[in-house]
């Protein structure tokens, strides 16, 4: 299991050019958006390797969904059996939930616009409420960096601190912390939640 392997001191590499490929939904609407990215990940070591592939064969990478963060909307994908990683968190919310016959995962961009609430938390409100609609696990990270920073030791790098959440059917949500360097991530402490 990926949430297995996030553990402190892992190296997290190939996942941050692909969490980067959401963009921005224009208009700030709180849009309903399907961006995912069907990879793989392998472990060697304390590193993990993400791809955009997915290998087949002998030392093959293990298949997942790779969930973008999309400004401005909340961005979902069909879990289909895989594991679903997000990110970077900073106080957005992931979710696992049944909706039209389908269990899915999403990343609810929660942050404020100019106006006032974030647009999109809005809409996740009203879509939990629709008829058919079942949550599974939902987690939101406000305050986690927070709460993390408090519990620990001051350290340069934790200026680019974020959260990495990781959906797993039938288990749930966790998340870890991590210090971005470079293109590469590296996991400094488990959420508790």
């Amino acid at each position: 299991m990926l949430a297995n392997l996030l553990v402190n001191g892992t190296i997290i590499k190939g996942l941050a050019p692909l969490l980067d490929g959401g963009g921005v939904v224009g208009g700030d609407q709180g849009q309903v958006n399907e961006r995912v990215v069907t990879g793989s990940y392998a472990k060697s070591g304390n590193t993990l390797e993400f791809s955009d592939s997915v290998e087949l064969g002998v030392g093959a990478g293990v298949s997942c969904n790779i969930l973008p963060y999309v400004a401005g909307a909340i961005n979902y994908t069909q879990m289909q059996g895989l594991e679903t990683i997000s990110g970077e968190f900073t106080g957005c919310t992931m979710a696992i939930y049944n909706y039209a016959g389908t269990s899915r995962v999403c990343h609810v961009d929660t942050a404020k616009t100019s106006e006032g609430d974030a647009p999109s938390k809005g809409t996740w409100e009203k879509i939990k409420k629709q008829s058919g609609f079942e949550l599974a696990d939902e987690v939101s990270t406000v305050g986690m960096l927070g709460r993390f920073l408090d519990s620990v030791d001051p350290d340069p790098s934790y200026a680019r601190l974020s959260v990495l959440c990781v959906a797993t059917p039938v288990v749930g949500i966790s998340c870890v912390y991590v210090v971005k360097e470079g293109q590469d991530y590296r996991v400094v402490g488990r959420v508790k939640t």
